[in-house]
C-alpha cells in the first residue's frame, strides 16, 4: 500500500520531531523554505540522525526538490515555519509563508498549523486559503490547528473537517482530539498568557524587593528562556485584539517586562562588578545561553543577542556560551569571568564549569526574576 504524501514546511526542530513521529506511516518530504528547496526522509535517517542538526550535518540536503512541486503533490501539509524575525514582522513574516504553502496546495489536501495564533488566528488562515486557492475548507480541503511549545513534541490535532475523505491525524501516526480549532485557540492563549503573567510579576515585585529579605516562592525557578520562549506567542495575541483589549494589555505587559528584565540584569551585572571592584578590561561576561537555532521561532535567539548588546556598552569582552562549549572556549583563565546562567540547565552547566577550574575566577548571576548569584 502506498504511503501518504506529508509535506513538512519548515527546517526547524519541531518539523523534525513531527517526521521522528510520522515517517514509519508516511511519505516525508521537509521543505527548507531559506533555499526554496526540500529534501525526502526515511525511517532509517531519522533513526541515525536524532536530531535536525545531526540531520544536516551528516546529509547537506539530498535528493533535492521544488518545494511547489512537493507542496502540490502532498496529501498533508505540516506548517512548521522557520521564522527569522521578532515582534510584528515575525506576524507578517508567517502569513507570508502560509500564502506560499496556500499557493501550492492541491484539492483534497490538509494543511495542519503548527504555529501557534492569536485570538482569531485560524480563522485568518482559513481565510487566506481560501482566496489564495478559490477553494473552500470544508469542502475542497480540510485545516488543522495543533500549536507546539519550543522545545516539546506533544502533538494533539484539532481538526476543520467536513469534506469526505479526508486524511485524519490517526492516518499519518498523529492523534486528534476532540477539541474544535476555536477551543484549541482559546486554551494555548489562556496557558500562554497566564504561565507569563505569573512570570512577569515576579520579575516586577522581585525588581522592587531588591536588597531587601527575599521573597518567599514555591515550585522550580523561572528564567529569561521561560518567558523569552514565549515572546512569538505573546505577539501573535497582541495582534490579534484590538488596541484597548483587556488580553492586548497583558500580552504587552508581558512583552514590556521581558525587555525590562533583560535591563535589569545588565544593571545587576554592572552592579556585582562594582561589589567585587572589577575593572571592565579585566573582566569577561558570559552569558551562558543554550538556544536551539533552528527552532520556529527566533526569539530566544534574539533576545540572547539583545543582552549581549547591552552587556557590551560595559564590558567589551562579553561571550555567548552554549552548554556544547567546551571550558577552554569559555572561560579567560587571566580575567574575572562573570557567568550568566539564563536557564536552569545552563545553571548546572556553568557550575561544573567553575568545578572544574577551581584556580579561575568565575562568578555566577542567575538570571531569574531576584537575579541572584549562583
Amino acid at each position: 500500500m502506498q504511503k501518504i504524501k506529508v509535506a513538512i514546511y519548515g527546517l526547524t526542530t519541531e518539523g523534525y520531531a513531527l517526521a521522528s513521529k510520522i515517517v514509519e506511516k508516511a511519505s516525508v518530504t521537509i521543505v527548507d523554505d531559506t533555499l526554496q528547496m526540500a529534501m525526502d526522509l526515511d525511517a532509517e535517517m531519522v533513526r541515525t540522525n536524532k536530531t535536525l542538526g545531526g540531520l544536516l550535518g551528516e546529509e547537506s540536503l539530498l535528493g533535492l526538490k521544488p518545494i511547489s512541486q512537493v507542496l502540490s503533490e502532498a496529501k498533508v501539509v505540516l506548517f512548521a515555519p522557520k521564522l527569522r524575525k521578532t515582534g510584528d514582522e515575525s506576524i507578517i513574516e508567517s502569513t507570508g509563508k502560509m500564502r506560499e504553502v496556500a499557493r501550492n496546495i492541491s484539492r483534497g489536501g490538509t494543511v495542519i498549523n503548527i504555529l501557534p495564533v492569536g485570538v482569531g488566528g485560524n480563522n485568518d488562515n482559513i481565510a487566506l486559503i481560501e482566496k489564495q486557492t478559490g477553494m473552500k475548507v470544508g469542502e475542497s480541503l480540510n485545516y488543522g490547528y495543533c500549536p507546539l511549545r519550543p522545545g516539546t513534541d506533544h502533538v494533539a490535532v484539532a481538526s476543520f473537517a467536513k469534506m469526505r475523505d479526508y486524511v485524519t491525524p490517526e492516518d499519518i501516526g498523529l492523534r486528534s482530539t476532540e477539541e474544535s480549532i476555536v477551543s484549541s485557540e482559546l486554551a494555548h492563549a489562556s496557558s500562554v498568557l497566564n504561565e507569563s503573567a505569573s512570570i512577569v510579576t515576579e520579575i516586577e515585585l522581585m525588581r522592587r524587593a531588591r536588597g531587601q529579605k527575599p521573597i518567599t516562592r514555591s515550585g522550580p525557578e523561572k528564567y529569561i528562556d521561560d518567558l523569552a520562549g514565549r515572546v512569538y506567542d505573546l505577539t501573535a495575541i497582541q495582534a490579534s485584539e484590538d488596541v484597548g483589549e483587556p488580553l492586548t494589555y497583558l500580552a504587552g505587559a508581558a512583552l514590556k517586562s521581558l525587555d525590562n528584565h533583560v535591563r535589569y540584569i545588565v544593571e545587576e551585572t554592572r552592579e556585582l562588578l562594582r561589589e567585587l571592584q572589577l575593572k571592565a578590561s579585566k573582566t569577561r561576561v558570559i552569558v551562558a545561553w543554550t538556544v536551539d537555532k533552528y527552532e520556529m521561532r527566533a526569539d530566544r535567539v534574539k533576545t540572547a543577542e539583545k543582552l549581549e548588546e547591552r552587556l557590551r556598552d560595559y564590558v567589551t569582552d562579553v561571550r555567548h556560551a552554549q552548554v556544547s562549549a567546551g571550558r577552554e572556549e569559555v572561560i579567560d583563565a587571566y580575567k574575572h569571568n562573570v557567568a550568566i546562567a539564563c536557564s536552569h540547565p545552563d545553571l548546572e552547566w556553568v557550575r561544573g564549569l567553575k568545578g572544574s577550574a577551581r584556580t579561575t575566577e568565575l562568578t555566577i548571576l542567575k538570571a531569574t526574576p531576584a537575579l541572584q548569584r549562583g
